[in-house]
């Protein structure tokens, strides 16, 4: 097959126009049959030259602004018909220079026709190109027909179909039928038209369907009577529906639907026991900038707002609205402002059984969280941040917010001006306290410069530090008081101690334990009281530390380190007033590495090619001589209770209240095994062994700690493990066992689970506790897919949460149901899951989009 290019130029605007019979005239889109013609010589009309290669070939009565040539072997010429066959390549071009190239010509009186077969292209000067299987020029009509797999591309408009035809005396499209697209769009129209509004091009469909899935028979369409698409903006649609095949599942009067997933409508439906059946709306949009005097629209709008109605059957109507500022970096944790208000119908239900004391039905929200950049100096960077969290009660989050009630129940409020450079951070911020219904501290001001590990002096020697000033207050929280009265007076062995206890938090608990082993009038009840109630004081502290990392011999790594520190403590709430503390520190750290090449070991199903053995010993020396705090001080940065080793550096230990003598030595072993992947390093298996040996033990009096082992295998991308234990082994260790584990597995294209395992056994402070979670997924076939998540407590039996979620692909989008059911001991949560996923939308989202709530 030959192929044909015909490029063409059209120095006018084209345009788009509807199939019209007074403007349109009919076209025979198809070459008519060749008759056969007499050989031989006939004659010719006057003025036609039939000699091939001749360039004035061409007068046949045919507007003289196009110009003809043959190049072919030969011409039949049939003077009965007035006929002539030209044998190619033949070309003619236009004085406005439009340009063709055909295989074979024919001139029937006077008109001529140009048929091209193979691969056609037609372009033009404003930058529209045309592709297609055959074209057809007739100058008579003055058209080009262009069939077969049709693809018009013009800037971000792609239209496909089977025909297009060009109308070069009146500089025309018709495009009637065609199926257009602006990226990631596809659109569908009886009639689709290029039109400019407000200075800007836009596309309009009549009748028309809009898509994402590029096949004959798409999955899913939105259609409507008029469809107008902004490319880069958004689309509007009168009269919407979505379609489903050919089935409509849902209508819409009117919908203006930006080309950006955080804009436009979305909804969430479902149920949940704490909730009823609900309907959770959102529709962002655009604000800020300044009106464009020719368009009236805000181009340079900076600030995302995403507005809430939502319906909830049993706690009633809620509305807020989100600000985030797009001008900042993509940040989780600059949210900007966030309200929420409901009028609740029922603000005592609880999820987890509990009862409630009195509740008001106004439940809101306020949060903060922004970033504005200051341009003050040209080496360092300045900023001021805001992180506030104003809730109406201690169980907002909990019937709201499950998620960040999950992740972070008493959310910080703070607000500060921070100044960076290469060396130094300089922060001043204070901290408030809104809620006053969990434990939280103020600090009014806190004042504070750190420095970074840098060179002294250009010397070998690092040096780091601190230097802060801080006005520091705690109280209680008022949802705690309803449980601490009653602990505060109920005798021994009563039911309802533990009951009550387990309601308060760990620190506060224990504060609970001790004065109520006490006996009346002890004296150290006030000391534990100012503890649990009222903490404060002012601080001053600083801490300066060198150290000089040094190389003995090429093969041993030493860092000897040393810091010297003073905290004062005045106007302080308890019987003491001021405390002065100093803080001497004395440190040694070393390694060793060792590496063996165990040769060209590969294995494709154990993701080995190659394998490098890295031994790494280590031991760490952390001495610290201090003045140790009374034991009844009212401390406020002190240590939180964790299963985990204490940092050994001290400017990296923040609770500076618990800073007391210890004489630690950590001993240790780092082992890798490294291979080949992707033509880089990768760690197939790291393990990190160690232990510590006190001479000096800040907790437990302990002679050694629990042997910790942390365990991190990726051996193939479908199989991963991570492993974190800690045993005594020796002498007791610290008395208690923890397991961590997670495995992720995806044995088949079509499976995949992970298993996690957590058990923590006689820890004196935290709750014993035996925990395992299953994650599956199946792919049952092209269409349909199951998931489930279950998480069992062991240690009494419960199995916690149950959720089951069934998937059907609808090729170019998800449907999802779930339903979910959680065990709160004294009360069952139940909820329904459902989810719409539009897969093929790239950058554009459609009034679909489900993001499940968390249970």
């Amino acid at each position: 097959m030959r192929v044909a290019v015909v490029p063409a130029i059209f120095v006018t605007t084209l345009r788009l126009a509807a199939q019209d019979p007074e403007v349109l005239p009919e076209v025979n889109p198809t070459p008519p049959a060749e008759a056969p013609l007499p050989i031989g010589p006939v004659p010719v009309p006057e003025g036609i030259n039939l000699f091939p290669g001749d360039p004035t070939a061409g007068n046949f009565g045919i507007p003289k602004n196009i110009q003809i040539r043959d190049e072919g072997p030969s011409v039949v010429y049939d003077a009965q018909t007035a006929v002539a066959q030209f044998s190619g390549p033949f070309y003619a071009d236009t004085d406005n220079g439009m340009k063709l190239r055909s295989d074979k010509a024919r001139w029937e009186g006077k008109e001529m026709k140009f048929y091209v077969d193979g691969s056609v292209k037609l372009t033009t000067e404003d930058g529209m190109e045309v592709y297609a299987d055959h074209a057809i020029a007739d100058t008579k009509s003055e058209t080009v027909t262009m069939t077969g797999n049709v693809s018009v591309y013009r800037g971000s408009l792609l239209q496909r179909g089977e025909q297009v035809i060009y109308y070069w005396g009146q500089e025309k499209f018709d495009a009637t039928g065609l199926r257009a697209g602006v990226d990631p769009l596809l659109l569908e129209a009886g009639q689709f038209t290029i039109e400019e509004r407000n200075g800007k091009q836009v596309y309009v469909g009549r009748d028309a369907g809009v898509t994402t899935h590029d096949v004959e028979n798409p999955g899913f369409w939105l259609r409507a009577k008029e469809t107008t698409v902004y490319p880069d903006d958004k689309v509007t649609f009168k009269n919407l529906r979505l379609y489903a095949g050919d089935t409509p599942i849902f209508w819409l009067p009117y919908l203006s639907q930006p080309l950006d997933t955080d804009l436009g409508y979305h909804f969430v439906p479902g149920a949940r026991s704490n909730w009823g059946a609900f309907l959770l709306n959102s529709y962002g949009i655009m604000l800020g900038g300044r009106p464009n005097p020719e368009t009236g629209e805000n181009e340079d709008a900076w600030l995302l707002s995403r507005w809430h109605f939502d319906l909830r059957t049993r706690r009633g109507v809620g509305t807020g609205v989100d600000l985030t500022d797009k001008r900042l970096e993509d940040n989780p944790n600059l949210t900007g402002l966030s309200l929420y208000y409901t009028n609740d119908l029922n603000p005592d239900i609880s999820r987890t059984g509990i009862t409630r004391g009195f509740v008001n039905e106004d439940r809101y929200r306020l949060a903060l969280q922004h970033r504005v950049p200051l341009e003050l100096e040209k080496d360092a960077e300045w900023r001021f941040d805001a992180n506030l969290n104003i809730l109406s009660d201690n169980y907002y989050l909990e019937d709201f917010n499950p998620d960040l009630f999950r992740s972070d129940p008493n959310p910080d409020n703070t607000i500060g001006l921070f100044r960076r450079d290469e060396g130094t951070l300089f922060s001043l911020f204070g901290r408030v306290r809104p809620n006053e219904f969990y434990r939280s501290d103020t600090r009014l001001p806190e004042i504070a410069m750190d420095f970074a590990r840098r060179p002294l002096f250009n010397l070998p020697i690092l040096h780091e530090g601190s230097v802060s000033f801080s006005v520091i207050e705690e109280e209680i929280g008022s949802a705690s008081m309803s449980a601490i009265r009653p602990l505060l007076t109920l005798p021994a062995g009563d039911p309802l101690v533990p009951v009550l206890l387990s309601q308060l938090p760990a620190y506060e608990r224990q504060l609970i334990q001790q004065i109520r082993s006490l006996p009346p009038g002890s004296p150290a009840i006030p000391g534990l009281a100012t503890q649990l109630f009222n903490p404060g004081y002012n601080r001053f502290h600083t801490y300066q530390e060198i150290s000089m990392p040094m190389n003995v011999g090429g093969w041993l790594s030493l860092t000897p380190e040393m810091g010297l520190g003073y905290s004062r403590y005045s106007d302080v709430n308890g019987a003491a007033k001021s405390v002065d503390r100093t803080h001497m520190h004395a440190g040694m750290e070393a390694s060793l590495k060792f590496s063996k090449n165990l040769g060209d070991i590969e294995n494709r199903r154990l993701g080995l090619d190659g394998v490098l053995h890295v031994l790494q010993p280590y031991a760490r020396f952390s001495y610290i001589s201090t003045d140790d705090l009374d034991p009844l001080f009212p401390s406020v940065d002190r240590e939180t209770f964790s299963t985990r080793p204490q940092p050994l550096s001290v400017p990296n230990f923040t609770a500076i209240d618990s800073l007391r003598d210890w004489s630690i030595v950590r001993l240790g072993m780092r082992n890798k095994l490294i291979t080949k992947r992707d033509g880089q390093s990768f760690d197939w298996l790291a393990m990190d062994t160690y232990f510590d040996a006190f001479i000096t033990d800040p907790d437990y009096n302990r002679n050694f700690s629990n042997l910790y082992n942390d365990l991190k295998w990726n051996p193939l991308p479908w199989f991963g493990m991570n492993l974190e234990t800690q045993f005594p082994v020796i002498d007791d260790g610290s008395g208690f066992s923890e397991v961590a584990a997670r495995a992720n597995f995806m044995p088949n294209p079509n499976l995949e689970f992970s298993i996690g395992h957590r058990l923590l056994d006689n820890h004196p402070v935290l709750t014993d506790s035996q925990r395992l979670d299953l994650r599956t997924y199946a792919r049952l076939n092209d269409k349909w897919g199951v998931g489930a998540f279950q998480l069992w407590e062991l240690d009494d039996g419960t199995l916690e949460v149950q959720q089951y979620t069934i998937h059907r692909d609808f090729n170019s989008w998800v449907a999802s149901m779930g339903i979910t059911r959680r065990d709160n001991r004294l009360e069952d949560e139940f909820g329904v899951i459902f989810s719409f996923t539009l897969k093929d939308f790239p950058s554009a989202s459609v009034p679909f989009k489900l993001d499940a709530q968390g249970n």
